[in-house]
């Protein structure tokens, strides 16, 4: 019988789905679970696994807090061993198995009997056709993984590869190789650096190694690992490593190791995402410590954890944002960081709305009135983009006096370029829309000023996937998405809708051409035509430069009675307006629409929506679900959808109560700020 050791972590999803392979696997074996002091829900459901697989022979092992990847399985081989296996298998959480994998690790073992540590062939289980690790090399501290990243047809070994060093993710050995205290793993290093450590003491016992070609699983690579743990992960990664060439090889080894390895560490710290400012001191505390410590314990693993890039203990930081001071994206923003406990301070291009941002708790305003002089040039952006400039001294003066953890600029093509301007790093840019779509199309100037910006960003953010994906034509960058997200305890359906007396079509948007407000007057009037019994209204909310054409334009068709333009209304007002409304229609022409914010929080009002196919609609509302995606310009199709909604009451009810739904699971206002939090802690 073959004892199977598997360690869970605050991970049940990826544990039930091991569980799940591991009931088609041929063979003898026990699978012994050990849970290493999970703090979420992972025992119960892990309980409710193994009532519901009764002929499932499994052993469940919980432990009273986190001892640690080698301590827990060293726990789970000890309660194995009361059974007397033939043979033991540590085997990761995130993987998954195949039918035959263990009966041909245990065949090889016999017909091979000079090797008593053995690993199957591991693929990427995102891809399972690429090889993830068919065991290594291990010389001179310095592990390398055979035909990483390569194909099985890329494999010259026929049956087997001998090898020097193995990893501990599927680790297949016979009894005889545990230590006299009937571990396998030493609990030197908390997380990491065990399988090296085994590796090199099989070298030293002369314990022959193989990885067996025809015994294949499949490997959920860094499945456990956070964003926001993963500058404490891989700092204890690097830790442990030098703590173990310094025991392992000596001193004069180790500071020969020290600045041989420096490259590769700063090349592996900037691909995983640690800002440049913070490279040099991530590396210099390696240094430091690993000279003087002997292991790692529990208690620096939660402190690594705890800390970013800086090393210093995540908490209350200064954020210093780059944002349009009357945008109300920029106030919801500023609050709810402020919200969450952090000191920020408001860099702005205009004086709008002093007195909201004097109300917050924590917010401190530097607004620049630059606008005055520009409201009657047309400069296409290059004239307005240099005027962003005349406040530099001024950016300037406020980072040395706020002195901020970091920099958010909020709009890539102005703001943007002022934080790349002032030097401060980390630095994070947000993309809101027509910095991505419409300004680096304007000239080859405007996209090398795009571009320019990106080089220089530590993180760059964008509201929708769409949008993502066409920033990807300019930087080869990861870009994060942080929706904007509604609050969706504001943004709530009308309690009691009275019995109706008239049944109100309506949008909110500025009144600009690209948004297609003229197409949705032509709708609303093929709808008033065709629908001569119902009593009809199009309100409309936002103000622009297009109002006297559309206010012309509907009553050329014999609908000023029938159309309110509302001007420009207080986002207080907005999620009451929307909850009275029956159908929300937004026909934008343009696809810089990158996320409809307005559609959202109509769907989170349980509102239908009628939509254009613009990317950002496209992204958020699910045809024919929570409304309709209709063709750009074509007011007919808008039309039919509209009436349709109008006269099938159930139908707008399901759908409303369908885009209510999806927002409360994609879209809500705290998983938004989590999201942004999140990139904060990771960059700090």
């Amino acid at each position: 019988m073959t004892a199977i050791i598997i360690l869970n972590w605050n991970n049940a999803n990826d544990t039930l789905s091991c569980l799940d392979s591991l009931q088609n696997a041929e063979g003898e074996f026990k699978v012994y679970l050990v849970d290493n002091g999970s703090t979420d829900n992972s025992m119960q459901r892990i309980e409710a696994w193994v009532k519901e697989h009764p002929d499932f022979d499994i052993c469940l092992i919980p432990l009273d807090m986190n001892y640690g990847f080698a301590c827990g399985n060293n726990k789970g081989i000890a309660v194995a061993a009361k059974d007397n296996p033939d043979s033991y298998l540590l085997l990761n959480n995130d993987t998954e198995v195949t039918t035959d994998f263990l009966v041909k690790l245990k065949s090889f073992s016999k017909t091979h009997s000079q090797y008593k540590v053995l690993t199957p062939l591991i693929f990427f289980h995102s891809d399972k056709s690429r090889i993830w690790n068919a065991g290594g090399r291990l010389k001179w501290g310095k592990r390398s993984y055979f035909y990483n990243n390569q194909t099985a047809t890329d494999i010259k070994e026929k049956e087997y590869i001998p090898i020097s060093f193995v990893t501990g993710c599927a680790l297949y050995f016979l009894p005889e190789i545990l230590k006299d205290d009937m571990t396998v793993f030493t609990e030197k290093f908390f997380f990491g650096e065990e399988d090296c450590e085994f590796s090199l003491r099989m070298l030293k016992q002369r314990f022959a190694m193989a990885c067996v070609l025809d015994s294949v699983i499949y490997h959920k690579v860094s499945s456990t690992i956070s964003p926001v743990s993963l500058p404490g992960k891989l700092y204890i990664y690097y830790l442990n490593r030098f703590i173990n060439v310094r025991q392992s090889y000596g001193r004069l080894f180790y500071l020969f190791w020290r600045i041989a390895s420096l490259p590769s560490i700063k090349k592996g710290l900037l691909m995983n995402g640690c800002p440049r400012t913070y490279v040099q001191g991530f590396i210099n505390r390696i240094f430091e410590v690993s000279s003087q410590k002997e292991n790692v314990t529990y208690c620096d693993f939660i402190t690594a954890l705890n800390t970013g890039w800086s090393g210093k203990e995540r908490g209350k930081k200064r954020v210093l944002i780059l944002s349009d001071s009357s945008s109300d994206h920029t106030k919801r923003w500023v609050k709810a960081t402020a919200e969450r406990g952090h000191e920020v301070a408001l860099f702005s291009l205009n004086d709008m709305d002093a007195d909201y941002y004097r109300k917050l708790d924590g917010v401190t305003l530097y607004a620049h009135n630059i606008f005055g002089t520009l409201k009657d040039q047309k400069t296409n952006g290059t004239v307005e983009k240099l005027n962003y400039l005349k406040p530099f001294r001024a950016l300037k003066r406020c980072i040395r006096e706020f002195k901020p953890d970091m920099v958010h600029a909020h709009y890539a093509t102005s703001y943007g370029l002022l934080g790349v301007l002032s030097g401060f790093h980390p630095l994070i840019i947000s993309l809101w829309g027509s910095d991505a779509y419409l300004f680096p199309k304007v000239s080859w100037l405007h996209r090398k000023l795009l571009e320019f910006n990106f080089s220089k960003a530590d993180r760059i953010l964008s509201t929708s996937h769409c949008m993502a994906r066409e920033v990807s034509k300019y930087t080869d960058k990861k870009i994060h998405v942080t929706p904007f997200g509604v609050d969706e305890e504001r943004f709530v359906p009308a309690k009691n809708k009275a019995e109706k007396k008239e049944y109100i079509i309506g949008t909110v948007k500025a009144l600009s051409a690209i948004y297609g407000i003229d197409t949705l007057i032509d709708a609303f009037a093929i709808v008033v035509r065709e629908n001569p019994g119902i009593n009809l209204r199009l309100v409309i909310a936002g103000d622009g430069a297009e109002r006297n054409n559309l206010e012309k334009q509907a009553h050329d068709l014999g609908l000023t009675d029938k159309v309110t333009f509302l001007g420009r209304i207080p986002n207080e007002a907005v999620a009451v307006l929307l909850s009275n409304m029956d159908v929300y229609v937004a026909l934008s022409r343009s696809d810089s629409e990158s996320f409809g914010v307005a559609a959202v929080e109509a769907m989170s009002c349980g509102v239908p929506v009628v939509v254009a196919e613009a990317d950002g609609f496209k992204e958020v509302v699910p045809d024919g679900v929570a409304g309709y995606i209709v063709p750009k310009n074509d007011a007919r199709a808008a039309a039919d959808r509209i009436s349709y909604l109008l006269n099938n009451a159930s139908v707008a009810q399901e759908m409303g109560n369908a885009g209510r739904k999806h927002v409360i699971d994609n879209y809500t206002w705290k998983s938004s700020v989590d999201t942004m939090m999140d990139i904060y802690k990771i960059i700090m």
